[in-house]
């Protein structure tokens, strides 16, 4: 069950991190990270881009729908709609920064991918990690948590892999994505509570 202070956790975290990318932007320290991080030779290219793929929308926007589909056929209205309502604002947030800021990506030089967007903040890290832990909020549980950060740390690696982003896009990224999940629990926490009935003493029952 979602804790009262995990939607405070998200936004403080996500707030840190959209810092850091910038900080690492106007620093300087993306270059010299991008230079780290990106791919040397094209033996794993192949792979890399598919698993960066994965972090799409060609592949997130259906994974969401199938789950809002199981949602409402499980009569779980609520929640399907939290689902869709939290992700399709968040990627629309995410694009219209990306218009705002118009951050150019990496030289095009050193990129294994044609990407033709804005680069700041990353919508593949940002999309990746607001669908998959708006999953798990619905679906509930720590398996689903790890999973669901396990999938946004290896979706934004890719992007930094295949040199498609700068290393502050990715934090920005994944900053944008926490903020917008604390948002939207401190709007709605779309868990189900099983309250039990309190047990009084005047009708002689007891614990």
């Amino acid at each position: 069950m979602i804790q009262p202070r995990t939607s405070s956790l998200f936004l403080i975290v996500g707030l840190l991190l959209v810092l850091a990318g910038v900080v690492s932007w106007q620093a300087g320290w993306d270059l010299p990270l991008h230079h780290f991080f990106r791919l040397r030779g094209t033996a794993w290219t192949s792979t890399v881009v598919f698993l960066s793929a994965l972090g799409g929308f060609g592949v997130m926007g259906p994974v969401g729908f199938l789950a809002i589909g199981i949602l409402l056929v499980r009569r779980r209205a609520g929640e399907a709609l939290w689902l869709f309502a939290t992700v399709a604002t968040g990627r629309l947030a995410v694009e219209g920064l990306k218009l705002v800021v118009t951050r150019p990506r990496p030289p095009l030089i050193d990129r294994l991918e044609l990407v033709q967007s804005w680069s700041f903040p990353s919508s593949h890290a940002a999309g990746t990690l607001m669908t998959c832990l708006a999953l798990a909020v619905v679906i509930g549980g720590r398996p689903a948590f790890f999973l669901a950060f396990l999938a946004a740390l290896t979706i934004g690696w890719t992007r930094l892999a295949l040199a498609v982003h700068w290393p502050g896009d990715v934090l920005a990224g994944w900053g944008v994505g926490l903020l917008w999940l604390g948002l939207a629990l401190r709007i709605h926490t779309p868990v189900r509570v099983r309250r039990v009935p309190a047990l009084s003493s005047e009708d002689g029952s007891r614990p």
